[in-house]
């Protein structure tokens, strides 16, 4: 069980038909949103109105009058490569992002620009928890997510799968905007410290850098994501 909390989380939840076990709504947004606790009774969710002593007590401040309790978010496993498009796939592979607030952003961005699969590592990864879930405004909702023993593994299954592998470096040799969108594309992004894995780096086919002409040689991990999914969106889905 995981708590979510802030409006747009809960709302992306409903709409996901994720099995909420209790939705809580300020006393004050009783009357306020009722078109919310519309449609809470109109699916058969169960809610409770609360103080704001108590939804504070419950879920820390930042929950803007809205909070609750859903099941775990349900992770992928193998079969989900063979149910990915056959031509201009993506999945995004997560090299050591250690920090909730970053892995929350990214998932915003992976919703936005039409990612099919996010894969983390069992190990040196941050855990799917209610800080994830809050940054990630309602994102992590619609998206898909496998955890694995070893990236190094994956990724040579998805070579020979036909995926092209796109690894992150500062030293890289080609822009994202000259991939061509009809491949099946893995990128991968490593953290903020140590970036990708030697190993990672070896059996990457391209080295994507992102220019800048600024005094600072390097962006958060969040921030590098989203632009380089951009700028390999598959605009066709």
């Amino acid at each position: 069980m995981i708590k979510i909390y802030g409006k747009n989380c809960v709302y992306e939840a409903i709409r996901a038909n994720a099995k909420l076990i209790m939705v809580s709504v300020l006393d004050t947004y009783q009357k306020k949103d009722f078109k919310f606790i519309q449609m809470l009774e109109d699916k058969k969710i169960s809610y409770e109105i609360l103080s704001k002593d108590k939804m504070d007590k419950k879920y820390g401040f930042n929950h803007q009058g809205y909070g609750a309790l859903r099941e775990d978010y349900m992770l992928c496993d193998d079969s989900i490569i063979d149910s990915l498009p056959s031509f201009g796939a993506r999945i995004l592979i997560l090299d050591g992002i250690s920090d909730p607030h970053n892995l929350g952003a990214i998932l915003r961005s992976v919703d936005a620009f039409g990612i099919d699969l996010v894969v983390l590592p069992k190990n040196r990864s941050c855990n799917i928890n209610e800080t994830v879930a809050h940054v990630s405004t309602g994102a992590i909702e619609h998206t898909k997510i496998m955890i694995v023993n070893s990236l190094n593994s994956f990724v040579v299954n998805l070579k020979k799968r036909g995926y092209w592998i796109c690894g992150t470096d500062a030293k890289g040799d080609v822009l994202a905007s000259e991939i061509d969108k009809t491949l099946n594309l893995a990128i991968i992004i490593g953290s903020e410290g140590f970036g990708m894995s030697k190993t990672l780096v070896k059996e990457s086919d391209y080295l994507i850098s992102i220019p800048m002409v600024g005094h600072v040689n390097s962006l958060n991990a969040s921030v590098s994501t989203a632009i380089v999914l951009h700028d390999l969106m598959n605009k066709s889905k």
